[in-house]
């Protein structure tokens, strides 16, 4: 308790998050996903060394943002959870990036062969209170959850 007291008069802040990480089953496919599909730049890739077997690769996915890609031999699959807004579990169920062209996207990922859901609301924009918005939900490489919104006008939070 003492080395805890001790720290509070420590200049000590969270800035940001720095990264995600995801783990992947096929590195490749989730490369060519974020980089061919969703436009992101591949910054690195190489082994995990010794930190373990496998795969690391780090997506740059602009305003400083990173995705972290790791693979490993023994990773266990994903199991069958619900894309929300479908069903809720604990944890992270989806990663949401913010798009233009919510219609268009979903076009192209069907194109690409996934299973998009239908656009919420089906015409125009839902209002929130980040603002008036319109998404879509489907499941990208190695049964990850992503939503894709779009703002027609953006409100500042209240932080």
């Amino acid at each position: 308790m003492q080395e805890i007291n001790s720290l509070k008069g420590a200049e000590m802040k969270c800035i940001n998050i720095h990264h995600v990480g995801m783990w992947v089953d096929n590195i490749d496919e989730a490369i060519s996903f974020f980089t061919d599909i969703m436009g992101f730049r591949l910054l690195t890739r190489c082994p995990r060394g010794r930190i373990g077997p496998g795969e690391r690769a780090l997506i740059h996915a602009g305003d400083q943002q990173v995705l972290e890609l790791l693979t490993e031999p023994n990773a266990l699959p994903r199991p069958d959870l619900p894309v929300h807004p479908v069903g809720h579990v604990v944890g992270i169920p989806h990663v949401c990036l913010r798009v233009t062209d919510v219609p268009a996207w979903r076009l192209k990922l069907k194109a690409h062969g996934y299973t998009v859901s239908e656009q919420f609301p089906e015409t125009g924009y839902e209002q929130t209170e980040s603002g008036s918005l319109r998404l879509i939900f489907f499941v990208g490489p190695g049964g990850v959850g992503f939503e894709l919104f779009e703002f027609e006008e953006e409100r500042p939070l209240p932080c």
